[in-house]
């Protein structure tokens, strides 16, 4: 139980930071749209703006980005924390809903936490029906970055880091869902599962290699201490 807690304070502050994120994305679209970062970022990821017209020089010296490249964060771990790869109507949507679904995993990882130190295995659904629906979440998120990618090789990784993100959260939602069938089995008296198949035979001879085992007797100690058989000239057959 104790081992699972770094856990918990893991996933509470990955989805306290990307909460804090996914409100900065959201505030930025809602104030400008599309003007910040989208067009730049897809414009850039589709090779249709030239290197040298990326930057704006003034007379006074002063150079001013225009246009940011792909490797920058908002184009491209700005695909996944601020929804980046979609527009803006349908990116303020989603940006509420990820904050949302976030803030309500840091609250189910507080009970998630709760519910192991007091072995109550109830306090644990709440946090594995809101992971295995923000997984499902993230694929489609990672979807769509690898379908707008455009061939561009930062928006790929982009798309392959947060892949491997939702395997890490699978496995997170596989190691809870033990832990709860573990919890539910011991307050209800259910033993565990031995996880040897082979069907034991009570029958079968006991081996040599156990020491408590009882060893049948060898027939060469019977051959060793059988009484010989009277002998022909013994002097008892003269008497």
């Amino acid at each position: 139980m104790t081992q699972l807690k770094p856990l918990e304070s893991f996933c509470a502050i990955l989805y306290l930071l990307l909460t804090g994120l996914a409100g900065w994305g959201l505030s930025d679209t809602a104030a400008n749209g599309d003007v910040t970062h989208y067009n730049s970022c897809e414009l850039e990821a589709q090779g249709k703006i030239n290197a040298e017209n990326r930057k704006l020089t003034f007379s006074g010296g002063r150079t001013v980005v225009v246009v940011e490249d792909s490797t920058s964060y908002h184009c491209s771990i700005g695909l996944y924390t601020e929804e980046l790869k979609y527009s803006a109507s349908p990116r303020y949507t989603h940006l509420w809903l990820d904050v949302f679904l976030y803030v309500s995993l840091i609250l189910a990882s507080v009970l998630l936490l709760i519910g192991l130190c007091m072995y109550n295995q109830w306090l644990l659904v709440p946090w594995l029906i809101l992971m295995a629906i923000d997984i499902v979440r993230g694929l489609i998120s990672v979807f769509f970055i690898f379908w707008f990618s455009y061939g561009n090789l930062a928006r790929i990784a982009t798309g392959i880091f947060f892949l491997g993100l939702q395997f890490f959260h699978i496995s997170l939602l596989l190691i809870i869902m033990a832990k709860f069938q573990r919890i539910h089995n011991r307050r209800n008296g259910i033993p565990d599962k031995h996880y040897d198949g082979r069907p034991y035979n009570s029958s079968r001879a006991p081996s040599a290699f156990e020491p408590h085992a009882a060893q049948p007797p060898r027939q060469e100690f019977y051959d060793s201490h059988r009484p010989f058989p009277p002998h022909p000239y013994d002097n008892q057959h003269y008497r």
